[in-house]
């Protein structure tokens, strides 16, 4: 009995030892970039990511939901095998292979996401007009490995205004910044465990439709001035 008991202990004990060699067993990351910038409706993600590879040159990065991936190119290494989606019981993320193993290596992630710049009406209160829209980016570390740098920013389209930064807190790590003519709310995460759910949003506004919201209330207060001041006049005469 004793020797059964201990031989099923010995068991489990290999398989758990096996599941956490290929846990950790598909590089590592360093870095994970995204930079979320408009096409039309759609959303074009750039994401750069820092790696180590493991002794097959090979590296598990996250797999967006509803996210196509359009190109990947090397920025530091030389990729051997190009990214397939894995699954592994309920993880779902991209593995990719490179020539130099357990080594450094740079990759750049070009992804499309349909409706990305659709948007939702903005959680703003009845103080601002209408017309801001919420942007957002949530997504989830699928890879096995923990990201331990992660960033992103959102660019403003073309037309908008970056009204405020959703959730924005001067003391923790966001970030508005302009680069290739476009305004960016960021935000850095640091690390970031694998299934781990981020989150990060920013609101927009049309200065025009703020512009003629602003025209037409001021006309509107300027007619009823015109009228308080003038009753005299609008008062019909006596039959």
């Amino acid at each position: 009995m004793k020797k059964m008991i201990f031989a099923l202990l010995a068991v489990v004990f290999t398989c758990m030892v096996s599941v956490n060699a290929y846990a950790v067993d598909l590089g590592k990351l360093e870095k994970v970039e995204d930079t979320i910038i408009p096409d039309g409706k759609n959303a074009i993600i750039s994401q750069k990511i820092t790696a180590v590879t493991n002794d097959k040159g090979e590296v598990a990065f996250p797999l967006y939901s509803k996210s196509k991936i359009s190109k990947v190119e090397s920025i530091k290494g030389n990729i051997s095998e190009k990214q397939k989606k894995v699954e592994y019981g309920d993880e779902k993320y991209n593995l990719i292979v490179f020539k130099e193993k357990n080594s450094q290596v740079i990759f750049q992630v070009s992804m499309n996401k349909e409706n990305g710049y659709k948007g939702k009406k903005a959680k703003i209160g009845d103080t601002f007009p209408g017309g801001a829209l919420a942007i957002e980016h949530k997504v989830v570390n699928t890879s096995p490995n923990t990201i331990k740098s992660y960033s992103t920013k959102i660019a403003v389209p073309k037309g908008k205004e970056l009204l405020n930064i959703v959730g924005y807190d001067a003391k923790k790590d966001f970030k508005v910044t302009e680069e290739n003519g476009y305004i960016f709310g960021g935000f850095d995460f640091g690390s970031v465990n694998s299934g781990k759910e981020t989150k990060f949003a920013i609101n927009t506004f049309s200065p025009l439709k703020v512009h003629r919201i602003l025209v037409w209330v001021g006309a509107v207060v300027l007619s009823v001035a015109f009228m308080l001041k003038n009753k005299h006049l609008l008062k019909g005469k006596k039959a």
